[in-house]
């Protein structure tokens, strides 16, 4: 199959939903909301040196927090997921830029998408050193590599990373990378390679992107001493575990599809390809929400699902489907209060993929969950002292609609989810 590229005829019937002359005041305050909280990601929530080849710069971090101690702290896990969820903002964000008319302001987006492409070249090479060993770019990455050096550059006085925690702890296994974090930075990687389309100032930026995917995929696969071959994830330098196989490996068809569509190279690695890996990967489609509470589950089976255009049992198309499973999460799942979970997936499945759904959901769906996001961004904090809390109401009270189950964590949250809702809105409602 080929890699995802431009898909003219679709994008250009998405791009010709333009506006009217009179924008309604809420179109403007949701767009005024989104400028607010891209300056807010830059400011506070980034360390954008310019250059994405230096240490710590272009990774959102999680949260804005302070701590036990009362020290303002800046928060990061998981950095690769939230790295994917940032690309697909800049990618959207170009897109919608650029249909819209303003060259300049695409032309900029378009150079920061090539300094957050570079973070995942420098957390590879980085990844030996945490473990005293040579600099490699081979698949093995760190999630983030945030030293406590850059608290001033963030305005806090304390940097609580994986990098701080885990780096230079010869035996530890802790910000190594993992298939989750791969789940999102596919999506990301996907929606580059589709909306830079043809443009001959991207070719760079999409090669880049092919050779992201490749190391994302390829780093979760291991030949041991016999030949044999395993979808697990090893440090290269210590020859600790970081992942095992049976984590991975029930999705193993799914990623293997993910190498295909990203790159345009076949892929069969670890039996991937075979008729059973299939089978396997469509019984969990079909079954993911015996797991009551899924967490992560359910957010890996639907991403891989979307990028690969491949449905389970219910609806005509991805799309149709997509929305049947995120409304019936939704339902298990009423403590979370949102309409329905992981609302991006299907318009994404629009983006990257020509289908005909049976019925769209209402664009009002999506104005009611971008309107109810607060101005000040969405947070949770709790006084250390009373125990009163301050919260933001649904469905802006859990650290992200893409992991809408932390509803526990504290401090200011990165709103990512509400950048990458609008831009996707405006692309397939306009």
């Amino acid at each position: 199959m080929k890699r995802i590229q431009s898909g003219k005829g679709l994008l250009l019937a998405l791009f010709c939903l333009c506006y009217g002359f009179a924008a309604s005041q809420p179109a403007a305050d949701r767009l005024e909301k989104y400028q607010l909280f891209r300056n807010r990601l830059h400011t506070l929530f980034m360390y954008v040196s310019g250059d994405g080849a230096i240490q710590g710069s272009y990774i959102p971090m999680e949260a804005l927090r302070v701590d036990s101690k009362g020290r303002l702290t800046a928060y990061w896990a998981d950095g690769t997921w939230w790295q994917g969820h940032y690309l697909a903002v800049l990618a959207t964000e170009y897109a919608r830029l650029k249909r819209d008319g303003d060259t300049l302001g695409a032309s900029a987006t378009l150079e920061e998408i090539r300094q957050a492409l570079a973070v995942y070249s420098r957390l590879d090479t980085a990844a030996e050193r945490c473990w005293n060993g040579t600099p490699s770019l081979n698949g093995f990455y760190l999630r983030d590599d945030v030293p406590q050096s850059l608290a001033d550059s963030f305005g806090v006085q304390f940097v609580l990373s994986d990098y701080k925690r885990h780096c230079g702890n010869l035996s530890s296994t802790g910000n190594g990378p993992s298939q989750d974090q791969a789940w999102a930075s596919y999506l990301g990687l996907a929606l580059v390679l589709r909306l830079t389309g043809d443009d001959a100032e991207a070719a760079d930026i999409r090669n880049l992107a092919v050779e992201t995917a490749r190391r994302l995929v390829k780093g979760m696969q291991f030949d041991d001493a016999k030949g044999k071959e395993h979808w697990q994830v090893m440090n290269p330098v210590n020859g600790l575990l970081v992942q095992k196989e049976g984590d991975i490996q029930w999705l193993k068809y799914a990623h293997g599809r993910a190498y295909e569509v990203l790159t345009g190279e076949p892929a069969g690695y670890g039996g991937s390809a075979t008729l059973v890996s299939r089978r396997t990967f469509k019984t969990i489609q079909n079954n993911f929400l015996i797991d009551k509470y899924g967490h992560f589950n359910w957010y890996g089976v639907l991403a891989l699902s979307t990028l690969i255009n491949e449905k389970g049992r219910q609806g005509d198309c991805l799309y149709d489907w997509l929305v049947d499973r995120t409304e019936a999460i939704a339902r298990k799942r009423p403590d979370l209060q949102q309409p329905i979970l992981f609302p991006h997936f299907p318009m994404i499945s629009l983006l990257l993929y020509p289908q005909q759904p049976e019925q769209m959901l209402p664009a009002s769906l999506y104005e009611d969950m971008l309107d109810a996001a607060p101005s000040s961004g969405a947070h949770r904090i709790v006084n250390s002292k009373t125990g009163e809390t301050d919260q933001t109401a649904a469905p802006w009270h859990s650290l992200s609609l893409f992991c809408p189950w932390h509803t526990k964590d504290e401090g200011e949250f990165n709103m990512l989810d509400y950048m990458l809702l609008y831009n996707l809105y405006r692309l397939i409602y306009g």
